[in-house]
């Protein structure tokens, strides 16, 4: 996603956002910056309780100091030659030392520690260290930790048609790509991204859930319906749904020669079916008659531990895994490997963009924007792009685009439309500062 140089990442406060807790920042009275200064990077770092998510930084605030230095010209002289100096000690609230922040952002990037391998087509993670196997403490503080870091979620459009193709003495049908775009929701997973905030839990699993608890296969928890966990970690029935602690606990206390503990990332809330039979009927207003699919993809769905064992790290080299393909000895490795790994797949951070509005039957709250909102926001960039046989994904630019060219495009429209237009145009103009910060999350402009 590339990020034109003109927008703040800093975004301007919807009218639909839910309700959160304002960060604090100084005043101009109180702090004086020239011009050039750029404003500070989103704060990115913010340390999480464990069980509640929805925290904001409560970091200290930074200073900036002007020494002038003697060197300077004008220094002695006339005043008003000079730019106007910071002040010496920063108000209350304070302003956030940019550079700190820019650390902390790549510091906590991946958890404690760094990972392994990260699978460029799919965003999973892979982690080996020898602390995530011997110190329950220090990895639950890493899965909390990347519990912190959001899935990267798209909603992906894309229309192909067929047509036959000569070869040789046969006619076989071969599929073309029409149009292929995609555009990204993770901006939208926080209720105020200057301050970091989002409505994520991260939670294990049910007793009653059928997921891997240092099995092999999946299973319900002991005395309901599933079956005791080898290597003598569990001794009695579960007595409550063990909490993240205490599955860290079990993963490093067990025995197993080969085994992994998981993360799942989740986005919940949001209206799948509706968002997509929107965009089907836009796609098929510009007269489209080919096949169209709509589907959610997520970047950076797992962050899954491994072990430190020479067989763990070689599993995870591409060329191995080649190498066993082409040799036919993947009939001999993937049985012995899939039925000698212990599994702990029990942690689960759930990222909502919408829940249930407490007291009220079918009725709900979002984290930032509804589904109806959200589509008002891309229709038009999303018609343009499908109409230009667009591949990638779309951007900032194709929302300016799209809403400069908004007159041209709807001549004629009644007062009550334009006030509905100047909304849409709001949810723009927020939504493009929004995915300004997530690029400065996640990076853009990198070869993929």
């Amino acid at each position: 996603m590339s990020m034109p140089g003109s927008f703040s990442p800093h975004a301007p406060s919807s009218p639909k956002m839910a309700p959160t807790a304002t960060a604090s920042s100084a005043s101009a009275a109180d702090v004086k910056k020239p011009d050039a200064f750029l404003r500070p990077p989103l704060r990115l770092g913010e340390s999480s309780d464990a069980y509640s998510l929805h925290s904001t930084s409560t970091n200290a605030p930074g200073r900036f100091y002007d020494d002038d230095p003697a060197e300077l010209p004008g220094s002695g002289g006339d005043d008003d030659d000079l730019p106007p100096l910071y002040t010496d000690e920063p108000s209350a609230d304070g302003v956030r030392d940019p550079l700190l922040q820019i650390q902390d952002l790549h510091s906590k990037q991946h958890g404690l520690v760094p990972p392994h391998l990260v699978v460029p087509a799919t965003g999973n993670e892979y982690h080996i260290d020898r602390r995530l196997d011997a110190d329950p403490s220090f990895l639950q503080r890493h899965i909390e930790a990347c519990a912190e870091i959001p899935p990267r979620a798209f909603v992906r459009l894309r229309g192909t048609h067929t047509e036959p193709v000569r070869r040789g003495d046969k006619t076989e049908r071969q599929t073309h790509v029409d149009f292929d775009v995609r555009l990204e929701l993770t901006p939208f997973l926080y209720s105020d991204i200057a301050t970091h905030t989002s409505w994520r839990t991260l939670r294990t699993a049910d007793n009653f859930a059928k997921v891997r608890r240092g099995t092999v296969f999946a299973t319900r928890a002991p005395g309901f319906g599933g079956a005791r966990a080898p290597g003598g970690v569990v001794t009695a029935l579960e007595a409550g749904r063990p909490g993240l602690a205490e599955w860290c606990h079990r993963y490093c206390a067990s025995h197993a020669g080969l085994k992994t503990f998981q993360l799942r990332r989740e986005v919940t809330g949001w209206n799948e079916d509706l968002v997509r039979t929107k965009l089907e009927t836009l796609v098929r207003a510009t007269g489209y008659q080919g096949h169209v699919a709509v589907t959610f993809p997520l970047q950076g769905e797992t962050v899954t531990v491994y072990n430190d064992a020479a067989t763990n790290r070689w599993r995870l080299l591409r060329w191995v895994r080649v190498l066993c393909v082409l040799t036919l000895t993947i009939l001999l490795t993937w049985p012995w490997l899939f039925f000698r790994t212990a599994r702990f797949e029990v942690a689960v951070v759930e990222w909502p963009l919408s829940r249930r509005r407490e007291g009220t039957a079918g009725r709900r709250d979002y984290v930032s924007l509804s589904e109806e909102q959200w589509y008002n926001m891309w229709a038009r960039a999303v018609r343009r792009a499908v109409l230009e046989r667009r591949q990638g994904t779309l951007d900032q630019g194709d929302l300016v685009a799209a809403e400069g060219a908004q007159g041209a495009t709807f001549e004629g429209q009644t007062e009550a439309q334009a006030v509905a237009g100047n909304a849409v145009g709001n949810f723009v103009r927020a939504g493009v500062s929004a995915m300004n910060a997530v690029n400065v999350r996640f990076g853009w402009g990198g070869d993929h």
